[in-house]
């Protein structure tokens, strides 16, 4: 018994181990582009893995200024938000039309949004800008919008779906009875229920809008309405780069996802595994 227990606790170790290693691992990045951002270019250079002189903020008051990443961190708070709020809201009423208002094609459609998990956005590219182009909406935050809501959706009414699954048909049966529509059932009693799920996909939403570049450096041409991903790319010029600006801008870009995710990261879990778990 006691050999069973030594074994037990040696393989815990190693466990630990093993996470502690990761973590270092996956949060050491973050920590050198954090300390690189208050260095000055030659101390970035001479001594990349060492810590900066002094802890000056010349370096964000540039990107911020110079840079414009305040314009551009706007737009993509505009953008991202649009996605999310439409994303969330569509996903929810689709996923409950084909999971508890059973239908005929029910299963059809299910199968059809799934299949767009299949296509890779960068497949769609050309005939979207073809049709944006003959829409006249291409340099406008819409042809940003429509793509990312497009393809978070499969995603979203997957995880939705199994979710909604789970959840027993009687409450809305004794909702009905009470007099409740099926919309208004929908929306006080589905959803409150299934606030962890929604959580879990606004936020997989909102990282995938905010993260892309794909999109906006395609459709829109103007500088000012371009977003964060694609306004790092000012900080390159023709014959030099502002590393240490682009650094700099590069953590006012990541702090949002880190924020979000670090406040809602036991929501995202619950939602991911109930599903399966309750399944």
């Amino acid at each position: 018994m006691k050999e069973y227990i030594s074994g037990k606790k040696h393989i815990k170790n190693i466990s630990y181990f093993i996470l502690i290693l990761f973590t270092i691992l996956f949060l050491y990045p973050i920590f050198w582009l954090f300390l690189n951002s208050f260095k000055t270019a030659t101390e970035l250079f001479d001594s990349p893995w060492s810590l900066p002189a002094s802890f000056s903020l010349e370096n964000y008051i540039r990107a911020i200024i110079v840079g414009n990443v305040g314009r551009y961190f706007l737009n993509s708070t505009i953008v991202t938000s649009i996605v999310v709020l439409l994303s969330t809201t569509l996903s929810a009423m689709a996923a409950y039309g084909i999971q508890r208002l059973k239908w005929k094609l029910s299963t059809v459609v299910l199968s059809i949004f799934l299949l767009g998990m299949t296509i890779p956005s960068h497949a769609t590219i050309i005939p979207l800008f073809s049709m944006f182009n003959f829409l006249r909406i291409n340099n406008t935050y819409i042809a940003v919008i429509i793509p990312h809501i497009v393809f978070t959706l499969p995603i979203s009414i997957f995880i939705l779906t199994g979710f909604f699954k789970t959840i027993p048909l009687e409450m809305e049966e004794a909702a009905v009875v009470d007099g409740y529509s099926i919309p208004k059932a929908f929306i006080k009693i589905i959803i409150p229920i299934s606030t962890p799920s929604l959580v879990t996909v606004a936020v997989i939403t909102f990282i995938t809008a905010w993260n892309d570049l794909l999109f906006p450096q395609i459709f829109l041409s103007e500088p000012s309405m371009m977003t964060l991903p694609v306004g790092l790319t000012a900080f390159q010029g023709r014959y030099s780069t502002d590393y240490v600006g682009m650094i700099a801008a590069v953590v006012i870009t990541i702090i949002p996802s880190i924020i979000t995710y670090c406040l809602l990261h036991k929501r995202i879990i619950n939602g991911m595994i109930t599903g399966a778990v309750k399944g």
